[in-house]
């Protein structure tokens, strides 16, 4: 469970405490109550709705990141190996010629 994820479980979670809280210390009628709370699980679905759309904002750059960290990693093995490659071919046709 990433940071995100635990924030937004903490926050529901303080949000309902506080609601419930609310409720029982209130002293306001049913009517006023029912559209409290209305109004707060509307804001709830809404800030959980923004979390979540910026969560995969976040996974989708962090996927870029480690994707363009791999081409140029991949890149560069390619390089190293051609070289060794390169050089390794070089050693045989030397000993090679020598040996003949």
């Amino acid at each position: 469970m990433n940071k995100n994820q635990k924030f937004l479980i903490g926050s529901i979670g303080a949000l309902l405490t506080g609601i419930a809280i609310g409720l029982l210390v209130a002293p306001k009628n049913g009517k006023d109550t029912r559209k409290l709370i209305k109004n707060k699980a509307n804001d709830l679905g809404g800030t959980a709705k923004d979390k979540y759309e910026q969560s995969l904002e976040e996974l989708s750059v962090l996927a870029d990141k480690l994707k363009d960290g791999f081409l140029k990693n991949v890149g560069t093995v390619k390089e190293k190996a051609g070289s060794v490659a390169d050089s390794v071919g070089e050693r045989v046709r030397s000993t090679v010629n020598n040996n003949a």
